[in-house]
């Protein structure tokens, strides 16, 4: 798996592109991987309302990752299922080692 190709390095940690279902039946973040668009994919239960899949999408990378909320950032795509987080204080590496495993 390329998951590397949707996780890079940052200066304050790394980026993760992210494609994003809400409204789904159930949660799964990540819950695969797109090798056209080069990135994650992530099912959220909420919906695209009012940041609510946001506010979800942040919490469950957090949750996945063993960091605080406030070290994820939505940095583009707040309206869009094509979103860009910033993910503080954890290495590219370290993040597609956890989320390759949360994939098998």
């Amino acid at each position: 798996m390329e998951l590397h190709e949707a996780v890079e390095p940052h200066p304050r940690g790394c980026i993760i592109r992210f494609e994003v279902v809400a409204g789904s039946s159930r949660m799964a973040v990540p819950s695969g991987f797109n090798p056209w668009r080069r990135s994650l994919e992530a099912r959220l239960i909420e919906e695209p309302s009012r940041g609510r899949a946001n506010r979800q999408l942040i919490e469950e990378v957090a949750r996945v990752l063993g960091i605080s909320e406030s070290e994820v950032e939505v940095l583009s795509g707040r309206k869009s299922a094509r979103k860009v987080l910033l993910v503080k204080g954890i290495a590219a590496e370290q993040v597609v080692a956890i989320l390759e495993q949360r994939l098998r």
